[in-house]
């Protein structure tokens, strides 16, 4: 009699501190500023390395394998790119079009070859990830559908969306063993649609305010509206339109140095608080959908993700990715930058806290036999024409 194997669920765990992850920051950091820049490939590095290392799953942990100076030669290109790019514009602007196709046309191939790079130097349990996507179909995402977006004035952004983790999915490999997608374009623009509906009725809203309120303002502070309210007059009302016209003449002569009445500090003063108030808002609402985009895409994505009847499961809360986001960009601030290690640990460790692998099947047995497929295949993964391009 056959036996089921029950479900079983591992999550992931993350096991870095803010004061280790500090000591790396800090030398990073001003190492980078040192050598102008050049150490930067360098701290990329160590700091992948520090949180691959201390990112467990099931016991063991994550490592990143990448060579510096790999990375250094992307980052020299792209330098050398725009350096060449600013230079000739400057002088021959006629070629600005040129650069642009040129771009265009070397952008699958800077997106693919960044992909193999990541995900080929970084492994776990000694296999090695790997990706193998086409340039054809590269192009057609990054060019053909990333055009439409534009076109359609970003109508087409989660179709987009949902080409573009397919693609990075359906050709990434854990060993010899492929990683697929289930995800549908209907489930991006469901998460779209959900998101842009309140921000949607605010704008109208905003929008009728913005007319009605200036507008009534207007009405009812002209001298025949305060007269008819009842609230002037027409003693007073003759006093104000003479006392108008007299403002007028001075002020059309030049010689109005009349210092504001309280009445208008006051109102100034609380237009700019109301003002700055609106911008605050503003900024808060906005960082909220953002952080809902990212919350929901990263649980639909990660969920819809699996290796061979292994299934990766995302639990994040958008109130809680926003309380900490929020908190985060204010002790940011607050520390002129210094707790940029503790926010990011932070971030990281709630990541990982809501992330789990959930199999039917032993994940030890699943791993021998894949050790067994890539020592059989004798699998290569280094290239020496993949460099870290920053996608």
């Amino acid at each position: 009699m056959e036996i089921l194997q029950k479900e079983r669920e591992i999550g992931f765990e993350f096991n870095g501190k803010a004061s280790e992850y500090f000591k790396i920051w800090i030398v990073n950091v001003a190492l980078s500023i040192v050598t102008l820049g050049i150490y930067s490939a360098w701290a990329k590095v160590r700091t992948k390395r520090y949180f691959y290392g201390n990112t467990t799953l099931d016991g063991s942990n994550f490592e990143y394998h990448a060579n510096p100076v790999n990375i250094l030669k992307g980052r020299l290109i792209v330098v050398a790119v725009i350096a060449v790019y600013m230079l000739t514009t400057q002088f021959m602007p006629m070629l600005e079009a040129a650069f642009f196709i040129v771009y265009m046309i070397g952008l699958p191939w800077m997106i693919v070859k960044s992909m193999q790079f990541n995900t080929r130097n970084s492994s776990y349990r000694n296999i090695r990830f790997d990706f193998d996507g086409a340039m054809k179909e590269a192009a057609i995402i990054f060019i053909g559908i990333g055009l439409l977006t534009i076109v359609t004035l970003g109508l087409a952004t989660p179709y987009f969306i949902k080409r573009f983790k397919q693609f990075s999915i359906d050709n990434s490999y854990y060993g010899t063993t492929p990683f697929s997608f289930s995800a549908t374009t209907g489930d991006f623009y469901r998460l779209y649609l959900k998101a842009m509906i309140v921000p949607l009725i605010i704008a109208i809203i905003a929008i009728i305010a913005a007319i009605a309120i200036p507008a009534y303002q207007g009405y009812v502070t002209t001298p025949q509206t305060q007269y008819e309210m009842g609230q002037m007059t027409p003693e007073q009302q003759e006093q104000a339109e003479m006392q108008r016209q007299i403002d007028q003449i001075t002020a059309d002569a030049g010689l109005s140095n009349q210092a504001p009445s309280p009445e208008a500090e006051k109102y100034a003063e609380m237009a700019a608080m109301a003002a700055t108030t609106v911008t605050v808002v503003i900024m808060v609402f906005y960082l909220l959908i953002g952080i809902y985009i990212q919350t929901r895409t990263a649980n639909l994505v990660l969920s819809s993700t699996s290796l061979e009847g292994h299934k990766l499961s995302s639990t994040l809360r958008v109130r809680n990715m926003f309380y900490i986001h929020l908190t985060n960009i204010i002790a940011a601030i607050i520390s002129l930058g210094l707790l940029i290690p503790w926010c990011k640990i932070r971030l990281m460790r709630y990541r990982m806290k809501n992330l789990s692998l959930i199999t039917e099947s032993d994940i030890n047995r699943f791993i021998a036999n894949e050790q067994n497929n890539v020592k059989a295949t004798a699998g290569e993964f280094a290239d020496a024409f993949d460099i870290d391009m920053g996608f």
